[in-house]
Formats: C-alpha cells, structure tokens, sequence
C-alpha cells in the first residue's frame, strides 16, 4: 500500500532579508535559516502521527511543505505518490490543512456563508455544497450556529468550523498544525474526540498534527516523532521510545501488612529515594525510584513478602515524551 506521506532527505533553508545590510550594521547572526535538516520520514495511511518539538524546531514548516506551501531546497515530499513540486495543486486537492490562527474567514460572515463560500472556491456546484455542508453541520454540532456571524463564535467553535472547511472535499490526508491552541481543557478534550472518532476512525482519515500538548500525542497518536533544531530526531510509537530512553521508572507498591512500618528503614537503607505513608491502619504504600534494569524491585517484593504482607498493587512509571524530549536535547 502506497504511503500518505512519503519524505526523503528534506532541507529547508530560509534566506534572511537583507544580508549586507545586517552585515554594514553589524546584526549577528548567519545570512541562512537551516528549518529543516535532511528530514526524511514515511507516514501510513490511516495513521494518526503526532509532531512534537520545541518552538522553531521545524514543525510548521514541514507541515507547509507537506501541503506544497513552500518548496524544499532539497530532497522530496510526496502526498499518495504526488510529488509537492511537481504536482502541488492534485497535492492540495488530497489534503486538509487546519492552523491555530484561522484569520483566513470573513468574520462578517456567517458559518454557513463561509463554508458555502469556501465550497465554491474549491469548484464544488451547488448542490454538492448544500449536502456536503449540512453533513458537515450535524458532525461537528454547529447546526444551531450556522446562521451567527463568525466573529461571534467562541475560540473552539472557531476551530469545529475550521475542521469543517477542511473537510469539505472530503480529502483523504489532515494536517493538523497545533489544533488545541487557546482552548479551554473542555473544548480541547472534545476537538480530540472529535479527531479520534469521526475524522480518523470513522472517516478514515491519515491525520498528521503538531502540538506542545504532550499528553494530547500520547492519547491519540501511533507514532511520535520528535523535532529538534530542524532534525528529526526520533519517531516511533510512545511505548518503543520509553523502552529506548526510559532508563528510570517510579515504582508504587500497596500492601497490606499486619506488621506496619517494620523493617521499612532497613530497605531505605538500600534504597534512599524509598518512602512510604499508611492512608489507612494495616496499610502501607511504598514509593521508589529505580534503574529499569536492576534488582531492586524484586529485593522490596521479597522483603515485603518475607515479612508476611499481601500485595494489593504493584505499578511502575516510566519516563513520559516530556522527559524523552529532554533527554534527546541534551545529547544534542
């Protein structure tokens, strides 16, 4: 099966304006803007893939090229076997583009006069329009504010309506550049559900979008990849980059022991992140911090064992994409 998104040894580089200029007034900095570096990168359709990095990391700009916006310096981007360059508008027409910022609407207008006017712009007759925009209406819950002037939506409702148009044509690929910015954690929650349910799980949809929201990429995405200084840096599913990196985990144990508190100072002896509470009598919860591969679990469990308790719960953390980002930056 053909890729959605195929990407092979991208590079991005942004002249500055003006260079002699700069160079007469002496401003720092190179004349050249390195976005993307070599970047190549395979998405499979049907695939939901979460972009993360720092801010000017190379995020936005890949998603533009993607959607033939602008032109590598060099190597390819190819959207179901297009070439951006050679063939950007049958790109364009495969393709769903949805920005945080959305100042492109007529805010005079009202959600159903834009969709319709957009709908024209994109060749569709009338009657098309009609039925795509009422499809679209009842799947996003904006019926009841088709007829409100767009200036007067609310922030998420913006963002719905924004999800709408770039579904008019019912393209197979979304791109999704920070779609949660600036809503509130409700609207934020439902535009994910929305996402998930509708967009790729009942409409098929491969979606690629970018985000600082960390938890969003874990409750959404099956695959990551990881941004950083116009690298990509890593990109694999959360569950293979917290084996690959996740050299420390939380451990949380819930016994219950008749014994209390016992020998627990013996163990943080051996183990000086060790804690422990009682929340209840005759229960206590322990709390460390070990490396993945060593024998301190087993050395607690045994102990805790030897002494009579019963394990009501043992569960381990491990580091989340927030500290795998981390640690990616500091190897540089």
């Amino acid at each position: 099966m053909e890729p959605a998104i195929q990407i092979e040894h991208l590079t991005k580089i942004f002249e500055r304006p003006l260079p002699r200029l700069r160079r007469l007034l002496r401003r720092p900095g190179e004349d050249q803007v390195v976005a993307l570096n070599d970047v190549s990168l395979t998405i499979h359709g049907g695939e939901i893939f979460g972009l993360v990095g720092r801010n000017g990391a190379g995020k936005t700009t890949l998603v533009k090229s993607i959607a033939a916006l602008i032109q590598p310096t060099r190597g390819t981007v190819r959207v179901f076997g297009l070439d951006t360059v050679g063939h950007p508008q049958e790109v364009k027409r495969h393709i769903g583009l949805v920005t945080s910022d959305e100042r492109s609407f007529y805010w005079r207008l009202t959600g159903w006069q834009n969709l319709l006017f957009f709908a024209r712009l994109h060749g569709m007759d009338e009657a098309e329009a009609r039925r795509r925009i009422e499809e679209l209406l009842d799947l996003f819950d904006l019926r009841e504010l088709r007829h409100r002037r767009f200036h007067e939506y609310s922030t998420g409702n913006k963002q719905r309506l924004a999800l709408a148009r770039a579904l008019l044509t019912d393209p197979p690929l979304m791109l999704l550049d920070e779609p949660t910015r600036s809503l509130d954690p409700i609207a934020a929650d439902e535009l994910r559900r929305l996402i998930r349910e509708r967009m790729n799980h009942l409409g098929q949809k491969t979606v690629l979008m970018t985000t600082h929201n960390l938890a969003e990429i874990e409750q959404l995405c099956d695959r990551v990849g990881i941004l950083s200084q116009g690298r990509l840096k890593a990109c694999a599913p959360l569950h293979e980059l917290q084996a690959q990196y996740a050299v420390h985990e939380e451990v949380t144990i819930r016994a219950r022991c008749s014994r209390g508190e016992d020998g627990l100072q013996e163990l943080r002896a051996s183990i000086p992140t060790l804690s422990w509470t009682s929340p209840s009598p005759g229960i206590i919860e322990i709390v460390f911090s070990r490396h993945v591969q060593d024998g301190t679990l087993t050395m607690v469990l045994e102990k805790l064992l030897a002494r009579g308790a019963e394990i009501m719960r043992c569960e381990a953390h491990r580091m989340g994409l927030k500290d795998i980002m981390e640690h990616i930056e500091q190897q540089g």
